[in-house]
């Protein structure tokens, strides 16, 4: 680039993708996962903590009284905020995903909820996606690029 002076002056960005994580969902897991997304995409927090809960291969929060109704409320917190960002425009430099989830996985932590191995991937390559996306096209908008998926249109 030539600056003003008439110099020039290299200015890269370089960026790395770890191609190395891959995971194959099988029909179950794509359905929970639809089901999930569904729920975060239509505002219904609480469904989606209940349905984290019913579909956890071990969770310890039924043991606890009201703990799935508050492993639930925090998830609902979650994702009212996700869509109070919204209102901002759903795109990569407005949303931080990798903030949102790591306050779903903290929720799980908590309240004894585990993570299929399988959606564990699917979260880690949806942080690494999210940081290449905010570098490649940060008004990207989310919500326009995962509906149809979510509403069965397109295929996952």
């Amino acid at each position: 680039m030539q600056t003003s002076k008439g110099k020039y002056e290299d200015k890269y960005t370089i960026v790395f993708l770890d191609c190395g994580i891959v995971t194959s969902l099988n029909k179950e897991d794509k359905h929970n996962l639809k089901d999930l997304f569904k729920a975060v995409i239509t505002n219904n927090g609480a469904e989606a903590g209940r349905l984290m809960v019913e579909r956890a291969k071990y969770e310890r929060c039924s043991q606890v009284e009201g703990g799935i109704e508050q492993f639930s409320k925090g998830v609902g917190e979650i994702v009212s905020e996700f869509h109070d960002r919204r209102k901002q425009g759903l795109t990569l430099g407005v949303v931080r995903i990798g903030s949102l989830l790591g306050s779903v996985l903290d929720l799980c932590r908590i309240h004894g909820v585990e993570i299929d191995p399988s959606m564990s991937n699917v979260v880690l390559s949806t942080l690494v996606l999210e940081g290449l996306g905010r570098c490649l096209d940060p008004d990207a908008n989310l919500f326009d690029i995962a509906l149809p998926f979510v509403l069965g249109f397109g295929k996952v």
